[in-house]
Protein backbone atom coordinates (compact mmCIF):
# COMPACT_ATOMS: atom_id res chain seq x y z
CA UNK A 1 0.00 0.00 0.00
CA UNK A 2 1.05 3.35 -0.87
CA UNK A 3 2.31 5.46 2.02
CA UNK A 4 0.83 8.39 2.05
CA UNK A 5 3.18 11.52 2.82
CA UNK A 6 2.42 13.90 5.76
CA UNK A 7 -0.29 14.12 8.32
CA UNK A 8 -0.74 17.60 9.42
CA UNK A 9 -0.91 18.22 12.98
CA UNK A 10 -1.50 21.58 12.86
CA UNK A 11 -5.01 23.00 13.88
CA UNK A 12 -7.51 23.12 10.30
CA UNK A 13 -10.03 25.70 11.91
CA UNK A 14 -7.30 28.30 11.47
CA UNK A 15 -7.91 27.74 7.81
CA UNK A 16 -11.59 27.86 7.85
CA UNK A 17 -12.80 30.40 5.38
CA UNK A 18 -16.61 29.54 4.96
CA UNK A 19 -16.61 28.77 1.34
CA UNK A 20 -13.90 29.91 -1.76
CA UNK A 21 -11.74 32.24 -1.21
CA UNK A 22 -8.62 33.14 -3.69
CA UNK A 23 -6.51 31.12 -1.86
CA UNK A 24 -8.08 28.29 -0.28
CA UNK A 25 -11.79 26.62 -1.21
CA UNK A 26 -13.35 25.17 2.03
CA UNK A 27 -15.64 22.70 1.04
CA UNK A 28 -16.25 21.65 4.58
CA UNK A 29 -17.66 25.14 5.63
CA UNK A 30 -19.62 24.52 2.42
CA UNK A 31 -20.81 21.38 3.48
CA UNK A 32 -21.46 21.93 6.88
CA UNK A 33 -23.87 25.02 5.46
CA UNK A 34 -25.55 23.21 2.34
CA UNK A 35 -25.10 19.54 3.49
CA UNK A 36 -28.83 18.74 3.91
CA UNK A 37 -29.97 20.39 0.61
CA UNK A 38 -30.46 17.76 -2.10
CA UNK A 39 -28.90 20.23 -4.92
CA UNK A 40 -25.34 19.93 -2.52
CA UNK A 41 -25.93 16.23 -3.18
CA UNK A 42 -26.80 16.09 -7.01
CA UNK A 43 -24.08 18.28 -8.37
CA UNK A 44 -20.98 17.84 -5.56
CA UNK A 45 -17.63 19.16 -6.30
CA UNK A 46 -15.94 16.08 -5.70
CA UNK A 47 -18.02 12.48 -5.91
CA UNK A 48 -16.42 11.02 -2.77
CA UNK A 49 -18.05 12.59 0.46
CA UNK A 50 -15.21 12.54 2.24
CA UNK A 51 -13.14 14.51 -0.14
CA UNK A 52 -15.88 16.71 -0.54
CA UNK A 53 -15.50 18.01 2.95
CA UNK A 54 -11.89 18.69 2.44
CA UNK A 55 -9.77 21.92 2.08
CA UNK A 56 -8.07 22.57 -1.15
CA UNK A 57 -5.40 25.21 -0.84
CA UNK A 58 -2.65 27.30 -3.06
CA UNK A 59 -0.12 26.71 -1.13
CA UNK A 60 3.21 28.27 -1.66
CA UNK A 61 6.09 25.77 -2.42
CA UNK A 62 8.81 25.56 0.77
CA UNK A 63 12.68 24.90 0.26
CA UNK A 64 12.18 21.41 1.84
CA UNK A 65 9.37 20.83 -0.57
CA UNK A 66 10.83 21.40 -3.66
CA UNK A 67 12.70 17.51 -3.98
CA UNK A 68 9.02 15.77 -4.10
CA UNK A 69 7.22 18.75 -6.35
CA UNK A 70 6.78 18.22 -9.53
CA UNK A 71 6.22 22.06 -10.96
CA UNK A 72 8.43 24.87 -11.04
CA UNK A 73 5.91 27.42 -10.24
CA UNK A 74 6.22 28.50 -7.01
CA UNK A 75 2.39 27.73 -5.66
CA UNK A 76 1.28 24.57 -5.72
CA UNK A 77 -2.11 22.73 -4.63
CA UNK A 78 -2.38 21.26 -1.84
CA UNK A 79 -5.41 18.85 -0.73
CA UNK A 80 -6.03 18.51 2.99
CA UNK A 81 -8.21 16.19 4.36
CA UNK A 82 -9.69 16.31 7.73
CA UNK A 83 -8.80 13.39 10.22
CA UNK A 84 -11.89 14.34 11.63
CA UNK A 85 -14.76 16.38 10.13
CA UNK A 86 -16.39 17.03 13.48
CA UNK A 87 -12.95 17.88 15.21
CA UNK A 88 -10.46 19.75 12.96
CA UNK A 89 -7.90 20.45 16.19
CA UNK A 90 -6.62 16.70 15.35
CA UNK A 91 -5.51 18.02 11.57
CA UNK A 92 -5.93 15.66 8.66
CA UNK A 93 -3.95 14.22 5.76
CA UNK A 94 -2.15 16.68 3.00
CA UNK A 95 -1.26 15.76 -0.43
CA UNK A 96 -0.14 18.31 -3.01
CA UNK A 97 -1.85 17.45 -6.36
CA UNK A 98 1.95 17.88 -8.11
CA UNK A 99 3.56 15.60 -6.16
CA UNK A 100 5.06 12.38 -6.79
CA UNK A 101 2.91 9.58 -6.66
CA UNK A 102 -0.23 11.90 -6.37
CA UNK A 103 -2.70 9.61 -7.74
CA UNK A 104 -1.66 6.20 -5.96
CA UNK A 105 -1.54 8.48 -2.71
CA UNK A 106 -5.31 9.41 -3.07
CA UNK A 107 -6.29 6.09 -4.10
CA UNK A 108 -4.74 5.03 -0.72
CA UNK A 109 -7.67 7.61 1.10
CA UNK A 110 -10.41 6.94 -0.87
CA UNK A 111 -10.26 3.79 -2.76
CA UNK A 112 -13.78 3.37 -4.03
CA UNK A 113 -13.58 -1.04 -4.47
CA UNK A 114 -16.97 -0.34 -5.71
CA UNK A 115 -17.11 2.40 -8.00
CA UNK A 116 -13.96 3.02 -8.92
CA UNK A 117 -13.88 5.06 -11.32
CA UNK A 118 -15.70 7.77 -9.29
CA UNK A 119 -12.18 8.19 -7.77
CA UNK A 120 -10.87 8.85 -10.74
CA UNK A 121 -13.23 11.38 -11.91
CA UNK A 122 -12.43 13.22 -8.54
CA UNK A 123 -9.00 13.03 -9.23
CA UNK A 124 -9.10 15.01 -13.35
CA UNK A 125 -11.03 17.52 -11.14
CA UNK A 126 -8.44 18.52 -8.38
CA UNK A 127 -5.64 18.44 -11.99
CA UNK A 128 -8.91 21.12 -13.09
CA UNK A 129 -8.08 23.22 -9.85
CA UNK A 130 -4.60 22.78 -9.86
CA UNK A 131 -4.41 24.23 -13.24
CA UNK A 132 -6.56 27.37 -11.69
CA UNK A 133 -4.85 30.56 -10.73
CA UNK A 134 -7.52 31.02 -7.73
CA UNK A 135 -10.20 29.52 -5.90
CA UNK A 136 -12.57 32.44 -5.79
CA UNK A 137 -15.80 32.24 -6.04
CA UNK A 138 -16.40 34.04 -9.35
CA UNK A 139 -13.87 32.28 -11.23
CA UNK A 140 -14.87 28.85 -10.22
CA UNK A 141 -18.13 29.49 -11.37
CA UNK A 142 -16.67 29.96 -14.80
CA UNK A 143 -15.19 27.05 -14.85
CA UNK A 144 -17.14 24.73 -13.25
CA UNK A 145 -20.80 26.35 -13.89
CA UNK A 146 -21.30 24.80 -17.59
CA UNK A 147 -18.94 21.98 -16.89
CA UNK A 148 -19.98 18.35 -18.14
CA UNK A 149 -20.20 17.55 -14.61
CA UNK A 150 -21.61 20.81 -13.21
CA UNK A 151 -21.10 21.99 -9.71
CA UNK A 152 -24.21 23.39 -7.67
CA UNK A 153 -24.26 26.93 -7.13
CA UNK A 154 -23.58 26.73 -4.00
CA UNK A 155 -20.01 27.16 -4.54
CA UNK A 156 -19.95 30.09 -5.75
CA UNK A 157 -21.33 32.62 -3.29
CA UNK A 158 -19.05 35.11 -1.57
CA UNK A 159 -17.88 34.57 2.00
CA UNK A 160 -20.17 36.08 4.49
CA UNK A 161 -16.84 37.60 5.89
CA UNK A 162 -15.46 38.85 2.93
CA UNK A 163 -19.13 40.23 2.49
CA UNK A 164 -19.09 42.06 5.89
CA UNK A 165 -16.24 43.58 4.50
CA UNK A 166 -17.26 44.64 1.22
CA UNK A 167 -19.84 46.17 2.49
CA UNK A 168 -19.42 49.36 3.46
CA UNK A 169 -17.29 49.83 0.14
CA UNK A 170 -20.04 49.23 -2.65
CA UNK A 171 -22.80 50.58 -0.49
CA UNK A 172 -20.99 54.24 -1.52
CA UNK A 173 -21.25 53.02 -5.14
CA UNK A 174 -24.45 51.91 -4.77
CA UNK A 175 -26.32 54.81 -3.62
CA UNK A 176 -26.74 56.66 -7.38
CA UNK A 177 -28.81 53.25 -8.17
CA UNK A 178 -31.38 53.45 -5.13
CA UNK A 179 -34.36 55.52 -6.45
CA UNK A 180 -34.10 52.69 -9.57
CA UNK A 181 -34.04 49.84 -7.33
CA UNK A 182 -36.51 51.17 -4.78
CA UNK A 183 -38.71 53.29 -6.79
CA UNK A 184 -40.02 56.52 -5.20
CA UNK A 185 -40.77 55.37 -1.97
CA UNK A 186 -40.00 57.71 1.03
CA UNK A 187 -38.68 57.32 3.92
CA UNK A 188 -34.96 56.54 4.70
CA UNK A 189 -31.51 57.90 4.25
CA UNK A 190 -29.93 57.04 1.13
CA UNK A 191 -26.72 55.42 3.20
CA UNK A 192 -29.24 53.29 4.98
CA UNK A 193 -31.48 52.12 2.22
CA UNK A 194 -28.32 51.34 0.33
CA UNK A 195 -26.72 49.29 2.91
CA UNK A 196 -30.19 47.50 2.12
CA UNK A 197 -29.51 47.18 -1.37
CA UNK A 198 -25.79 46.01 -1.11
CA UNK A 199 -27.16 42.71 1.06
CA UNK A 200 -29.58 42.33 -0.86
CA UNK A 201 -27.18 42.49 -3.92
CA UNK A 202 -24.72 39.99 -2.81
CA UNK A 203 -26.95 37.85 -0.92
CA UNK A 204 -28.23 36.94 -4.58
CA UNK A 205 -31.80 37.92 -3.54
CA UNK A 206 -33.26 38.53 -6.46
CA UNK A 207 -36.87 39.18 -4.79
CA UNK A 208 -39.25 42.34 -3.32
CA UNK A 209 -37.63 45.44 -4.83
CA UNK A 210 -35.10 43.88 -6.67
CA UNK A 211 -37.25 43.68 -9.63
CA UNK A 212 -37.93 47.45 -9.97
CA UNK A 213 -33.95 46.97 -11.04
CA UNK A 214 -35.01 44.11 -13.42
CA UNK A 215 -37.38 46.16 -14.83
CA UNK A 216 -35.38 48.85 -15.19
CA UNK A 217 -32.29 47.35 -17.17
CA UNK A 218 -35.53 45.35 -19.71
CA UNK A 219 -34.21 41.77 -18.01
CA UNK A 220 -35.83 38.58 -18.30
CA UNK A 221 -35.27 36.86 -14.86
CA UNK A 222 -32.63 34.57 -16.64
CA UNK A 223 -30.91 37.68 -17.91
CA UNK A 224 -31.16 39.38 -15.02
CA UNK A 225 -30.00 36.30 -12.43
CA UNK A 226 -26.75 36.24 -15.14
CA UNK A 227 -26.37 40.33 -15.12
CA UNK A 228 -26.30 39.87 -10.73
CA UNK A 229 -24.07 37.32 -10.69
CA UNK A 230 -21.95 39.46 -13.07
CA UNK A 231 -22.38 42.77 -11.10
CA UNK A 232 -21.20 40.95 -7.66
CA UNK A 233 -18.38 39.22 -9.56
CA UNK A 234 -17.40 42.93 -10.99
CA UNK A 235 -18.02 44.24 -7.41
CA UNK A 236 -16.26 41.70 -5.41
CA UNK A 237 -13.49 42.10 -8.23
CA UNK A 238 -12.94 45.50 -7.53
CA UNK A 239 -12.96 45.38 -3.82
CA UNK A 240 -10.39 42.61 -4.13
CA UNK A 241 -8.24 45.58 -6.00
CA UNK A 242 -8.54 47.92 -3.40
CA UNK A 243 -7.63 45.64 -1.08
CA UNK A 244 -4.25 44.30 -2.66
CA UNK A 245 -3.10 47.86 -3.91
CA UNK A 246 -0.92 48.67 -0.84
CA UNK A 247 0.79 45.52 -0.52
CA UNK A 248 1.70 45.58 -4.23
CA UNK A 249 3.08 49.21 -3.91
CA UNK A 250 5.15 48.43 -0.97
CA UNK A 251 6.50 45.15 -2.75
CA UNK A 252 7.24 46.33 -5.94
CA UNK A 253 9.23 49.48 -3.65
CA UNK A 254 11.12 46.77 -1.91
CA UNK A 255 12.12 44.75 -4.94
CA UNK A 256 13.83 47.89 -6.35
CA UNK A 257 15.62 48.27 -3.30
CA UNK A 258 16.53 44.88 -2.37
CA UNK A 259 20.39 44.64 -1.94
CA UNK A 260 22.45 41.21 -3.97
CA UNK A 261 25.73 40.67 -2.85
CA UNK A 262 28.22 38.36 -4.70
CA UNK A 263 26.86 38.40 -8.25
CA UNK A 264 29.50 38.15 -10.76
CA UNK A 265 29.04 40.25 -13.89
CA UNK A 266 26.68 37.91 -15.49
CA UNK A 267 24.48 37.06 -13.07
CA UNK A 268 24.36 40.79 -12.05
CA UNK A 269 23.28 41.51 -15.54
CA UNK A 270 20.41 38.48 -15.16
CA UNK A 271 19.01 39.65 -12.18
CA UNK A 272 18.68 43.30 -12.93
CA UNK A 273 16.86 41.64 -16.00
CA UNK A 274 14.64 39.42 -14.20
CA UNK A 275 13.82 42.22 -11.73
CA UNK A 276 12.97 44.62 -14.43
CA UNK A 277 10.47 41.67 -15.84
CA UNK A 278 8.79 41.38 -12.91
CA UNK A 279 8.29 44.47 -12.33
CA UNK A 280 6.91 45.13 -15.70
CA UNK A 281 4.75 42.19 -16.09
CA UNK A 282 3.00 43.30 -12.27
CA UNK A 283 2.08 46.20 -13.64
CA UNK A 284 0.60 44.86 -17.35
CA UNK A 285 -1.44 42.88 -15.40
CA UNK A 286 -2.85 45.71 -13.19
CA UNK A 287 -3.24 47.72 -16.05
CA UNK A 288 -5.53 44.90 -17.46
CA UNK A 289 -7.47 44.80 -14.30
CA UNK A 290 -7.91 48.50 -14.26
CA UNK A 291 -8.78 48.51 -18.32
CA UNK A 292 -11.49 46.25 -17.09
CA UNK A 293 -12.76 48.56 -13.79
CA UNK A 294 -12.37 51.75 -16.35
CA UNK A 295 -15.13 50.16 -18.58
CA UNK A 296 -17.70 49.60 -15.99
CA UNK A 297 -17.24 53.02 -14.26
CA UNK A 298 -17.83 54.48 -17.72
CA UNK A 299 -20.91 52.47 -18.39
CA UNK A 300 -22.51 52.23 -14.55
CA UNK A 301 -21.38 55.89 -14.78
CA UNK A 302 -23.85 56.64 -17.88
CA UNK A 303 -26.67 54.20 -16.35
CA UNK A 304 -26.58 56.25 -13.21
CA UNK A 305 -27.38 59.42 -15.02
CA UNK A 306 -29.86 57.92 -17.54
CA UNK A 307 -27.73 57.82 -20.47
CA UNK A 308 -27.12 54.37 -21.26
CA UNK A 309 -29.59 51.31 -20.02
CA UNK A 310 -28.56 49.15 -22.67
CA UNK A 311 -24.36 49.48 -21.84
CA UNK A 312 -24.39 48.76 -18.45
CA UNK A 313 -27.26 45.44 -19.15
CA UNK A 314 -25.13 44.61 -21.98
CA UNK A 315 -21.75 44.63 -19.13
CA UNK A 316 -23.32 42.58 -16.78
CA UNK A 317 -23.96 39.99 -19.19
CA UNK A 318 -20.79 39.70 -20.29
CA UNK A 319 -18.81 40.34 -17.28
CA UNK A 320 -18.75 36.48 -16.41
CA UNK A 321 -16.57 35.75 -19.60
CA UNK A 322 -13.74 38.18 -18.31
CA UNK A 323 -13.50 36.43 -14.28
CA UNK A 324 -10.74 33.75 -15.82
CA UNK A 325 -8.70 36.79 -16.98
CA UNK A 326 -9.78 39.04 -14.00
CA UNK A 327 -9.11 36.07 -11.23
CA UNK A 328 -5.96 34.95 -12.86
CA UNK A 329 -4.09 38.55 -12.95
CA UNK A 330 -5.92 39.23 -9.33
CA UNK A 331 -4.43 36.11 -8.08
CA UNK A 332 -0.87 37.21 -9.25
CA UNK A 333 -1.00 40.94 -8.02
CA UNK A 334 -2.26 39.70 -4.58
CA UNK A 335 0.04 36.73 -3.98
CA UNK A 336 3.48 37.83 -4.73
CA UNK A 337 3.31 40.38 -2.30
CA UNK A 338 2.81 38.06 0.17
CA UNK A 339 5.21 35.57 -1.02
CA UNK A 340 7.65 38.24 -0.74
CA UNK A 341 6.74 38.78 2.79
CA UNK A 342 6.91 34.93 3.46
CA UNK A 343 10.61 35.06 1.99
CA UNK A 344 11.47 38.09 4.08
CA UNK A 345 10.60 36.86 6.78
CA UNK A 346 12.92 34.06 7.01
CA UNK A 347 15.56 36.79 5.62
CA UNK A 348 17.36 38.15 8.65
CA UNK A 349 20.33 38.98 7.01
CA UNK A 350 19.08 42.55 5.61
CA UNK A 351 20.28 41.25 1.84
CA UNK A 352 20.46 38.90 -0.85
CA UNK A 353 23.08 36.50 -2.00
CA UNK A 354 23.55 36.26 -5.27
CA UNK A 355 22.74 32.29 -5.67
CA UNK A 356 19.20 33.18 -3.66
CA UNK A 357 18.40 35.86 -5.51
CA UNK A 358 18.53 33.73 -8.60
CA UNK A 359 16.25 31.26 -7.27
CA UNK A 360 13.72 33.74 -5.62
CA UNK A 361 13.61 35.95 -8.75
CA UNK A 362 13.14 33.07 -11.12
CA UNK A 363 9.95 32.23 -9.04
CA UNK A 364 8.70 35.67 -9.12
CA UNK A 365 9.36 35.88 -12.82
CA UNK A 366 7.21 32.30 -13.25
CA UNK A 367 4.71 33.40 -11.26
CA UNK A 368 3.86 36.98 -13.22
CA UNK A 369 4.78 36.09 -17.00
CA UNK A 370 1.71 35.26 -19.19
CA UNK A 371 3.76 33.52 -21.44
CA UNK A 372 6.11 30.61 -21.03
CA UNK A 373 9.59 31.66 -21.93
CA UNK A 374 10.58 31.22 -25.54
CA UNK A 375 7.58 29.52 -26.09
CA UNK A 376 5.06 32.12 -27.63
CA UNK A 377 2.42 30.43 -25.63
CA UNK A 378 0.01 31.66 -23.57
CA UNK A 379 0.05 29.57 -20.16
CA UNK A 380 -3.94 29.30 -20.46
CA UNK A 381 -4.23 26.88 -23.15
CA UNK A 382 -5.69 29.64 -25.63
CA UNK A 383 -7.87 31.51 -23.37
CA UNK A 384 -8.53 34.98 -24.80
CA UNK A 385 -8.09 37.92 -23.11
CA UNK A 386 -10.74 40.10 -23.18
CA UNK A 387 -9.59 44.14 -22.57
CA UNK A 388 -12.65 44.62 -21.62
CA UNK A 389 -13.35 45.15 -17.76
CA UNK A 390 -14.11 45.66 -14.44
CA UNK A 391 -14.60 48.86 -11.55
CA UNK A 392 -11.86 50.84 -10.48
CA UNK A 393 -11.56 51.19 -7.10
CA UNK A 394 -10.57 54.93 -6.88
CA UNK A 395 -7.14 53.69 -6.58
CA UNK A 396 -3.81 54.99 -8.39
CA UNK A 397 -2.03 53.37 -10.52
CA UNK A 398 0.84 51.09 -9.18
CA UNK A 399 4.15 52.25 -10.67
CA UNK A 400 7.31 51.15 -10.83
CA UNK A 401 8.87 54.93 -10.06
Amino acid sequence: MTRIRETVRSDLRNIIKGGATSRILDLHSIAKRYGEFDAHADNPFFQHSRLNRCFVVKHTVRAHERPYVMSSQPVVTKVLVPLAHDDLALGGHAVFVEELGFAAKMRTLFERTDEPHLLDLDLIRLRELAALPSFDPFLIAERFRDHVRPIDDCYFNITDAEVDRMESSVAKQIVSVIALAFGEESGGRDDERAMRFTRQLLSGDLDGRMQALRRSLDMTEIEFKSGIFGWKGVLYYRWCMSEALGALKSFITQLKAASIVGASAQEHHELQHMRRTIIDETRHRWKSLTSVMDEYERVFGRFCRGEDVNGFRNFLLKAPTLFYDVGSDLSVVSHIPGYWTYWARQNTKGFLHAREAMMLFSDFTASVTRFAPGSGARPEDGRRRMHSPIPHPVVQAVSAA
